[in-house]
C-alpha cells in the first residue's frame, strides 16, 4: 500500500496563507490546498453545522474546512488561541468527523508561544519531502513573509486613500502579494517587499498635513480578516482618513511572547521592537491597561484597552473597536472603552459581527462615523 500523500490546509486569515503556503511546501515537503476565497456559501456553510451561539470566526472556519476536504485536503491546521478558539480544534474535528470526513487535525495551540522548537518536531509527522532541517530552514523566510506583508499593508491603509489615480495602490499590492506566492527563498522575499514600498512610495498622493486619523482595534481573527470585517479598511480609506491598526501577527504574535525570542530571530525579521506603540508588548499588560483594567480580561482585550488609549493620547480622530458576536472578552471591553471616550473627548465606534451581518448596514454607520470627525475635526 502506498504511503499518504499530505495535503495541508489552513483556513483563510487575510493575506497570511502566503507564508503557511511557503512553509508547508519548502519546509514539510508537502502540498498545501488554499481554502476557496471566502463566500457567501463559506460562511452559509460554516453556520449549518456549527453552534448557534459559537463565534463568526469557528463558522468561517469550519466552512473553509469542509470546502478544503472537498478539494483533497486530508490534514486541517488549527493555531487555537488564548480565547475559547483554544478549544475549537477538537470540536471542528468531531463535527466533521460525524459529516463523514475523513482527515487528521494538526493542533498548533500547545506550542503557543514559546515552543517553537516542539512544534517542529512534530510537523515532521506531515512531511512528504522534509525533516527536521528542511522545516527549520524554512521558518525564517516564511515569518519574514508575515512581517513583510504587515510592513506594506500598514504603509498601504495608510496611504491608499489619498492616492491622486484611483487603483494606484490596489495595483502594487496585488502585484507583491503575486511575486510574494512565487518567492523561493529569503533573498527573492526581500526583494519583492523592497520594489513594492519603491513602488508604493513613488505613487503621487494629495494628503493633507492633518488628515482624519482612525484607529482599528478589538478581536484578533476579525480585524485582521477583511473578508470578516467586510473590508472596512479599504471602505474607510477610501473615505480619505488614514486608517491604523497594530493588531496583526508580526506585532502579537513574533513580539509578543517576549524580548528574547524576537532576539533570537533577530537578523531574520529585521523587525525593529520600538517602532510599535509603548515599545514591547508586555508593557501594555503591566503598565498601559492598569489605569482601567485589575486583571487580564482575556485574549486581545487587554491590547484593545490599551491601544485605544494609546490612539487617544495621540490626539486620533476615532477609535473602530471590531469584534465577532459573542466574543466575550471583547464584550467586556465596551464598558472600559466607553470611559476612555469619554476621558479623551474620543468617538468610539462599535461594531459586532456574525454570519447574518449585512454590508449595507456597515457602510451606512461608517458614512456616518466619519461625518462626524470631519465635523469634529472643523470645530477643534
Amino acid at each position: 500500500m502506498s504511503e499518504t500523500v499530505h495535503k495541508l490546509c489552513y483556513p483563510t486569515l487575510g493575506n497570511y496563507e502566503i507564508a503557511i503556503k511557503f512553509y508547508v511546501e519548502k519546509g514539510a515537503g508537502s502540498i498545501y490546498i488554499p481554502p476557496p476565497t471566502m463566500t457567501k456559501k463559506t460562511v452559509d456553510l460554516g453556520a449549518k453545522y456549527s453552534p448557534d451561539f459559537s463565534c463568526a470566526p469557528f463558522k468561517y472556519h469550519m466552512g473553509n474546512y469542509i470546502e478544503a476536504l472537498e478539494k483533497g485536503a486530508n490534514v486541517l491546521i488549527q493555531t487555537g488561541g488564548t480565547c475559547r478558539l483554544g478549544y475549537y480544534a477538537e470540536l471542528h474535528e468531531q463535527i466533521l468527523k460525524d459529516l463523514g470526513y475523513e482527515f487528521r487535525i494538526l493542533n498548533l495551540n500547545p506550542y503557543l508561544y514559546h515552543k517553537l522548537f516542539p512544534m517542529i518536531r512534530d510537523m515532521r509527522t506531515v512531511c512528504d519531502n522534509g525533516n527536521l532541517f528542511t522545516l527549520a530552514r524554512a521558518l525564517p523566510g516564511a515569518l519574514r513573509m508575515v512581517v513583510l506583508i504587515d510592513r506594506i499593508e500598514d504603509y498601504y491603509r495608510q496611504n491608499m486613500g489619498f492616492e491622486i489615480t484611483n487603483g494606484d495602490f490596489d495595483s502594487v499590492y496585488k502585484r507583491f502579494l503575486h511575486e510574494l506566492r512565487r518567492a523561493n527563498n529569503i533573498g527573492a522575499i526581500q526583494h519583492s517587499y523592497k520594489k513594492a514600498k519603491a513602488s508604493m512610495e513613488a505613487i503621487p498622493i494629495h494628503k493633507p498635513k492633518h488628515p482624519l486619523r482612525v484607529g482599528i482595534v478589538g478581536e484578533y481573527f476579525t480585524i485582521m480578516d477583511p473578508f470578516s470585517n467586510h473590508e472596512i479598511e479599504r471602505k474607510l480609506a477610501k473615505m480619505g482618513a488614514e486608517v491604523h491598526r497594530w493588531m496583526n501577527l508580526s506585532n502579537s504574535v513574533l513580539i509578543c511572547p517576549d524580548k528574547r525570542t524576537l532576539q533570537r530571530l533577530g537578523r531574520y525579521l529585521h523587525y525593529d521592537i520600538n517602532k510599535f506603540p509603548g515599545g514591547i508588548w508586555a508593557k501594555y499588560h503591566r503598565e498601559l491597561a492598569s489605569k482601567y483594567l485589575k486583571f487580564d480580561t482575556g485574549s486581545s482585550s487587554v491590547a484593545t484597552i490599551a491601544l485605544a488609549e494609546h490612539y487617544a493620547k495621540q490626539g486620533f480622530d476615532g477609535v473602530i473597536h471590531i469584534k465577532s458576536f459573542g466574543c466575550t472578552p471583547e464584550i467586556d471591553c465596551i464598558p472600559v472603552l466607553h470611559h476612555i471616550s469619554e476621558d479623551y473627548k474620543m468617538p468610539i465606534l462599535f461594531l459586532s459581527y456574525d454570519t447574518q451581518t449585512s454590508d449595507t448596514g456597515i457602510e451606512t454607520r461608517l458614512e456616518a462615523f466619519y461625518d462626524m470627525m470631519a465635523q469634529k475635526a472643523q470645530k477643534s
